[in-house]
């Protein structure tokens, strides 16, 4: 190996180790607390050589909420590879999206508090057009009637949306509800949304 392979092997090896010890902190201590000194301490190495990969500490959670997008478009990716019919392939993503945001909350509250602070979303996080146009295909997949025009699909996908982040609070509030309950709410509540965006 050369040593050009070997300097390009720690770069990465480094940049993994920084944004995994920043989520780290962030589970433990909430995103309020993270700073480039608690990520150096973390890993062991000198602040300047953390800003040496990320320009400050809101260039580290946009990575993170990057990283994040990607997970979550890959989960629903291969929940939509094991269905067929369009109301089960709808209803696996919706479900995929919940379970996501259950099974790592803080990222997933992470990549939309970040995304609050951006001028732009779209051009901060690139993912997010493949995200929404995995909604796009499947409500036009759902719906009987046309949702090509834009402003029809927004309002369907902004539902969508709305439905998940409804869902994810209130199972953060009642933290004891049943899992099979849970599992009964979830499908009913998507089946109202189908057949809004049947009759839409």
């Amino acid at each position: 190996m050369s040593s050009k392979e070997r300097r390009e092997r720690l770069k990465v090896k480094v940049h993994k180790q920084i944004l995994e010890a920043a989520m780290g902190i962030i589970k433990n201590e909430g995103s309020e607390s993270l700073s480039i000194r608690k990520i150096a301490d973390s890993i062991e190495y000198s602040p300047p050589i953390i800003y040496s990969y990320f320009l400050n500490k809101e260039a580290v959670l946009i990575e993170l909420s990057k990283q994040g997008y990607t997970m979550l478009i890959n989960i629903i990716q291969s929940e939509l590879a094991l269905v067929t019919g369009p109301k089960e392939r709808f209803e696996a993503m919706l479900m995929a999206y919940v379970d996501f945001a259950m099974k790592e909350p803080e990222l997933y509250q992470l990549m939309y508090t970040v995304g609050a602070s951006v001028a732009d979303v779209g051009k901060a996080f690139p993912a997010l057009a493949t995200f929404i146009n995995l909604f796009r295909e499947q409500i036009q997949l759902v719906a009987k009637k046309d949702t090509s025009a834009e402003g029809s699909f927004w309002c369907n996908y902004l539902v969508c949306v709305s439905f998940v982040h409804g869902l994810v609070a209130i199972n953060r509030y009642y933290k004891d509800i049943d899992p099979e309950m849970n599992k009964e709410v979830l499908k009913k509540a998507i089946a109202g949304v189908i057949n809004t965006l049947e009759c839409s």
